[in-house]
């Protein structure tokens, strides 16, 4: 007979640091069971990132997200899940050419998401949807935040996967587990100028540094290694992007070490001088 255990499997996943210590917290706080609640939600993500990304990663767009990804201060995890979990994930990864780590990651990152870090992640289309002109930014902010409150009411009472409120309070707890954060993210934005779906929708490389102060944590200067998608077009502007930014931080070290130097030459000159 096959148990429970014999069923699950362990795997090794590198993870952004700060993202473990956040998720540990927040689970803790909401009395789950790390993997077995990681088992599930992964299970019903993969899923989405089946149906999501429509046309592959080409070799080039993998290798740069799995750069860019190494570039972070990872940590290893282990995580024990269902060997049909473990299964659905890597065919998925292998049949879309997504990095596994990259989409284990952004999920995480997705779980631990408060408005301020969803604001950031999806400026982009929330700029296009529900900035206006005549506003502040902490009008903008609040404005998008109400629209956010009322479309996840909506989902959660109408959405075609959404829990249904019972009576019995374990029912309700059961259901919200299994209501994927991405699910929510998806019926916020699902009308709004500049969305295509979740996997799809590509992170700007600087989205973390944006975040408030309180934030500094969670910050870093890079998180295209978060993106589960990317054209070879979106791979070359950015590589060409980096390229200009490195000659600039290149010729600025440059002018900034032949300035030191004049200085120095100047000064060892005058004290000559004063010993002549």
């Amino acid at each position: 007979m096959t148990t429970e255990k014999e069923n699950k499997t362990k795997i090794l996943i590198n993870i952004y640091k700060p993202l473990i210590a956040i998720l540990k917290y927040k689970l803790d706080s909401a009395c789950l069971k790390r993997d077995a609640y990681l088992d599930k939600i992964l299970r019903v993500e993969a899923i989405c990132l089946k149906s999501e990304i429509t046309t592959p990663n080409s070799d080039m767009a993998k290798n740069f997200i799995t750069k860019n990804l190494k570039q972070l201060p990872l940590k290893p995890l282990n995580l024990l899940i269902s060997t049909e979990t473990v299964d659905l994930i890597n065919s998925v990864c292998k049949e879309k050419n997504v990095p596994r780590d990259t989409f284990i990651n952004r999920v995480l990152m997705l779980l631990i998401a408060s408005d301020p870090l969803l604001h950031v992640l999806f400026f982009q289309v929330i700029r296009k949807s529900f900035y206006q002109n005549n506003l502040s930014e902490a009008e903008n902010l609040s404005s998008w935040e109400s629209n956010c409150r009322e479309m996840i009411s909506v989902a959660l009472s109408y959405g075609d996967n959404s829990p249904r409120l019972n009576l019995n309070h374990l029912d309700n707890i059961e259901g919200f587990v299994t209501f994927t954060p991405s699910e929510i993210v998806r019926h916020v934005f699902i009308d709004e100028p500049g969305w295509t779906n979740f996997y799809s929708y590509a992170f700007e490389k600087d989205a973390l540094q944006k975040l408030p102060k309180e934030y500094d944590y969670l910050k870093t200067d890079n998180i295209l290694g978060f993106n589960t998608f990317m054209t070879d077009n979106d791979v070359k502007d950015k590589e060409t992007l980096n390229h200009a930014i490195n000659k600039t931080i290149e010729l600025d070290k440059l002018l900034a070490f032949t300035k030191k130097e004049k200085s120095v030459r100047k000064q060892k000159s005058i004290l000559e001088g004063e010993e002549k």
